[in-house]
């Protein structure tokens, strides 16, 4: 293959050097190994410089009709460093039957560990704790109850959304001797275990609010889901429920979730997402004591981000080799 005939690869972000040994020997590329994210100017600029053949991108990158209409007719593929999908243009890539290759099915465990993580972090109030390490107010209160957090021993949990990630959270919280699960989502899942039947229970979403100590999000973003936590479901929970979120931000109301937090409506959140990422600092939000706010590090373990690579170059490999992605977005589901 000579150099006028090499597809044109254009990546918006920084990765290890071995996946990009693996796609020089094919592509053209235009990267820069720098970690200075990219403006959605310098996107277009770069684009329009040099149009691509393909686009490798993250979930953090919107891609746009705007972006891709400055590819014009030379783009024949996407390739998204992500599991999530809601920053592509779905129906702009419908209509100029742009196929889209992403990263499912390596994110389960690691995100399942962020939101233990997170839930832990945010219920012993970790955060609070290393502030007043470094402010100097360690020692400096008597009451016994000071930096108590809430504890997970005989609590009632509600997952909203019993998926693979879902599931995944609620056999890491099996060993902190929670009292039940209860779950909502668009069916009952079957369990073939005795304990696992009572464990596990099927409910109504607003059920779970009323009954829950800790509420987990872990369903997918649709319209159905958008803003599901709203003013009135907070008035649902419990006032000294926590809430935390590792799907996605649009799932959640923030201006109600501040008003909630701020008024007592319940006790703690946890966010692993918002909207937008990333969070302005002079977000309300930021001010509060009980909101624990990470930065979308979800799949963020070298193993996972490692596993997300080989599949954005497998699936760049493959389309321009013609055969099929080894994981191509059902754009039609989509």
């Amino acid at each position: 293959m000579t150099s006028t005939t090499r597809p044109h690869l254009f990546i918006t972000f920084q990765m290890p050097s071995q996946f990009i040994h693996s796609l020089e020997r094919v592509f053209d590329l235009d990267y820069q190994d720098i970690p200075a994210r990219l403006s959605h100017e310098q996107i277009l600029s770069r684009i329009r410089a040099h149009t691509p053949d393909a686009i490798l991108f993250s979930g953090g990158t919107k891609i746009d009709k705007e972006i891709i209409s400055a590819a014009g007719d030379k783009l024949k593929m996407l390739a998204t460093f992500s599991v999530g999908y809601n920053h592509i243009d779905i129906k702009e890539c419908e209509k100029r039957g742009i196929p889209i290759g992403y990263t499912p099915g390596v994110l389960t465990d690691t995100t399942a560990d962020l939101a233990i993580t997170l839930l832990l972090a945010t219920s012993r109030r970790i955060t609070e704790a290393m502030r007043t390490v470094r402010n100097g107010e360690w020692g400096t209160s008597s009451n016994i109850m000071w930096m108590c957090g809430k504890p997970l021993i005989n609590s009632t949990i509600g997952i909203v959304g019993l998926g693979r990630i879902g599931l995944a959270i609620a056999r890491r919280l099996q060993p902190f001797s929670i009292q039940r699960i209860l779950y909502s989502g668009t069916r009952e899942k079957h369990f073939d275990s005795d304990s696992d039947k009572k464990l596990f229970k099927f409910v109504q979403f607003e059920e779970l609010l009323h009954e829950s100590d800790f509420v987990i999000i872990a369903c997918a973003l649709n319209e159905e889901t958008t803003n599901m936590f709203n003013k009135k479901a907070f008035e649902q929970m419990k006032n000294d429920a926590i809430l935390i979120n590792i799907s996605r931000g649009g799932i959640v109301d923030q201006d109600a979730l501040y008003d909630a937090l701020k008024n007592g409506q319940i006790r703690a959140a946890g966010l692993d997402v918002t909207v937008p990422e990333p969070l302005p600092t002079d977000h309300p939000l930021l001010t509060l004591e009980n909101c624990t706010i990470f930065p979308h590090i979800g799949s963020a373990d070298e193993y996972a981000r490692h596993q997300m690579a080989q599949i954005c170059v497998d699936n760049l490999l493959n389309f321009f080799s013609g055969k099929p992605m080894v994981h191509q977005l059902k754009i039609d589901n989509a």
